[in-house]
């Protein structure tokens, strides 16, 4: 009699977005359970039509604004049933915010995306953190963004909040009692996604530089969603299971095809995280 191969697990957040979707198309491809949010019931109509899939024993579907903060715990709280025995959890949700010199944001505006890019997310992780307690395998993504280890002219808001996330993950890692829990967050490049629509028509404000790059690399945002695809199923490998608490980039750090040598360095070391240089 054959041994039945375990079904993975998975939540994501943001499910209707441009990685959200790719992601769960990738994951019905291989027949896992999946839990899935989305920001309203426009979006959850979205995905169902754009995947041609309904709810089902497999693939739940819930509503989740993660402006809302006590939302946040009761849906945890819903389905802690699910997330005790979760394998991956993914979160791609995400805030540009205010494109404008940052001497010169709006307060409210700000705070808003401070509240959806790190605050939401800290509650997030203290929430998941009460049922995860005796998970045997679990790797959580974050998706980090552009200037978090560099200058953007007048992305000081996005910036500044996805900084403040990447240190909080690192943070976490360290902190959370199971380590058998694993907290990433990737740098995914440039992928079409509404975002990229905001910036494009906001033109003006953006460097010339990074314009064209945007107009260069665009054409390539299938490849980089495949890429980052693979980058998650290699941290959630074997291979992958020691790696906790990185910024990691799926366009250009190629980890997935690290040896072991090399990843063990990686575990031991304040590479890939934010530093300074000397």
């Amino acid at each position: 009699m054959g041994i039945t191969k375990k079904k993975i697990r998975i939540i994501i957040f943001g499910a209707s977005g441009s990685i959200g979707s790719y992601l769960v198309k990738e994951y019905m491809s291989q027949n896992s359970e999946l839990l899935l949010f989305v920001k309203n019931l426009k979006s959850k109509k979205k995905i169902i039509n754009k995947l041609k899939f309904q709810s089902s024993a497999k693939i739940i579907i819930d509503q989740l604004n993660f402006t809302n903060f006590s939302s946040i715990t009761k849906k945890i709280n819903k389905h802690k049933s699910f997330v005790k025995n979760s394998d991956i959890i993914i979160n791609a949700t995400g805030s540009l915010g205010e494109i404008k010199n940052v001497l010169n944001i709006n307060f409210k505006k700000f705070k808003n995306t401070m509240d959806i890019n790190f605050f939401s997310n800290l509650i997030l992780l203290q929430n998941l953190s009460k049922f995860i307690k005796n998970n045997k395998n679990l790797l959580i993504i974050f998706f980090s963004g552009g200037g978090v280890t560099s200058y953007r002219k007048n992305f000081g808001t996005y910036s500044i909040s996805k900084l403040s996330l990447v240190k909080l993950i690192e943070t976490v890692s360290n902190e959370i009692n199971n380590k058998n829990v694993r907290i990433n967050a990737i740098a995914p490049g440039i992928i079409q996604s509404k975002m990229i629509d905001i910036t494009i028509n906001n033109r003006k404000l953006v460097s010339k530089k990074e314009i064209k790059k945007i107009e260069r690399d665009i054409k390539y945002s299938n490849d980089a969603l495949k890429k980052l695809f693979k980058v998650i199923n290699f941290l959630s490998s074997n291979k992958g299971k020691q790696i906790t608490g990185k910024l990691i980039s799926s366009k250009w750090d190629n980890i997935e095809t690290w040896n072991k040598n090399k990843i063990k360095k990686l575990i031991n070391k304040d590479l890939y995280n934010v530093r300074r240089i000397q």
